[in-house]
């Protein structure tokens, strides 16, 4: 039985997949942050389905890049169940989970997440058959220049994620061939974040409790004031 974890915006959400049978999900967009709620969630979902925790064997947990507070609540929560039920963990993108929201797709998918300040992370997909194929790595960027490059392929487009909500206007009226997902697959999930690490696990690739961090892909807020305040020097 694996259980994944997914916090990487404003979404809370778990699941739990045994074999190819998704046994439960809860996904919740909710006011309470998620360390309010993310373990009550995993306990509530635990005995909804009626599975002992004793049968969880693996974990994957959603990686980034997304919120910096959730993404740590997320990977510590995954990591200190890992580490104390002696069992393997797989850290999954989050734009490659939101590209398994839609899977067997015939459009391009473009993940977009806000990354603040008028910027996003984006990349691109594309299903051939049953296997998800990487067309652009993460990056960031302006969403505007984004769609120019989403544009030269002249070919239809699904956006997700909670950069695509945000952008949603600009998105639909700068070309005809972009469309957002559906209300269903364009918000983080994770069912699709058990099956991309699913995937990982059955390949035989885990990760290392101790070493997995979140992929921000750029410096925290934080840390940008601290060394603006003390001449360049790192907080770290």
């Amino acid at each position: 039985m694996l259980l994944a974890i997914e916090t990487s915006s404003l979404v809370s959400s778990v699941a739990l997949l045994h074999n190819d049978t998704l046994r439960a999900e809860l996904t919740i967009q909710a006011k309470l942050t998620h360390s309010e709620q993310l373990m009550p969630h995993i306990a509530d979902m635990l005995d909804k389905a009626f599975v002992p925790k004793n049968t969880i064997d693996s974990i994957a947990v959603a990686v980034g890049p997304g919120s910096f507070t959730g993404l740590r609540i997320g990977l510590a929560t995954a990591k200190g169940l890992a580490y104390a039920w002696n069992i393997p963990i797989v850290g999954v993108s989050t734009p490659e989970s939101l590209a398994w929201n839609s899977i067997g797709c015939a459009d391009l998918i473009c993940p977009l997440i806000d990354a603040q300040k008028g910027n996003v992370y984006f990349s691109l997909y594309e299903w051939q058959g049953t296997q998800l194929i990487e067309r652009v790595p993460i990056g960031i960027k302006k969403l505007e220049d984004v769609l120019v490059t989403i544009e030269k392929y002249d070919r239809p487009v699904a956006f997700c994620g909670d950069g695509a909500l945000l952008g949603r206007r600009v998105i639909e009226q700068k070309n005809c061939f972009f469309r957002m997902a559906p209300p269903t697959m364009v918000i983080p999930r994770a069912g699709s974040v058990a099956l991309a690490g699913a995937l990982r696990l059955a390949e035989g690739s885990v990760d290392d409790c101790m070493s997995l961090t979140p992929s921000y892909k750029r410096r925290s807020e934080a840390e940008v004031l601290w060394e603006k305040r003390h001449g360049g020097q790192s907080c770290l």
